[in-house]
C-alpha cells in the first residue's frame, strides 16, 4: 500500500458522505463502511482541521464536506493526512538517494511518483463516488437477488 490505512479510510468515508450536504455521524459512517468508529472519528477530525470537512456536535450534527465533492481532490486528502512530502525520499530507503547519487530504482520511482501525483490532483471525491456507484450497479447486475 502506497499510503497509510488512515488515508484509505478517509477516502472511503468522504466518498460515502451524503451528496445533499446533510451531516453524517462518524459512528454511522463507520458502521456502514465497517470501519473502527473511534479511529474513523479521529481521521475525520483531522480532515476538519485541514478544511476538507466541517463538523457540528449534537444529535443533528456530524460531518459534511466543506465544498462539493467535485472540488476536493484525492491529493488534498493525501496531503492533509500524509503530509506534503509523503512521496519524497528513496523508494529503497537509502538516506542519500538523489540525482547525483541515485539508487537502482531512482529514475523508475521518479516516473511513477510523477504519474501518481498527477492522478491525485485530477481525481476528486466525486470520481470516487461515481466509482462506488458503478461497482454497486455491477454487483447488483451479477447478483440481482442479493444472495452471496
Amino acid at each position: 500500500m502506497l499510503f497509510t490505512t488512515a488515508t484509505g479510510y478517509a477516502l472511503r468515508a468522504l466518498a460515502a458522505l451524503p451528496e445533499d450536504g446533510s451531516y453524517c455521524l462518524a459512528k454511522d459512517l463507520a458502521s456502514s463502511l465497517e470501519l473502527p468508529g473511534p479511529y474513523l472519528a479521529k481521521i475525520l477530525q483531522g480532515l476538519v482541521q485541514a478544511d476538507i470537512l466541517e463538523s457540528v456536535r449534537g444529535p443533528k450534527g456530524g460531518f459534511r464536506l466543506v465544498r462539493p465533492a467535485h472540488r476536493i481532490t484525492v491529493g488534498e486528502v493525501v496531503v492533509a493526512l500524509e503530509g506534503p512530502n509523503s512521496m519524497d525520499g528513496c523508494v529503497m530507503g537509502f538516506p542519500t538517494c538523489s540525482g547525483d547519487h541515485p539508487c537502482p530504482l531512482h529514475d523508475a520511482w521518479g516516473a511513477v511518483k510523477a504519474q501518481v501525483a498527477s492522478s491525485m490532483t485530477e481525481a476528486t471525491i466525486r470520481d470516487l463516488q461515481l466509482m462506488d456507484l458503478r461497482n454497486l450497479k455491477e454487483s447488483k447486475a451479477r447478483n440481482p437477488e442479493g444472495k452471496a
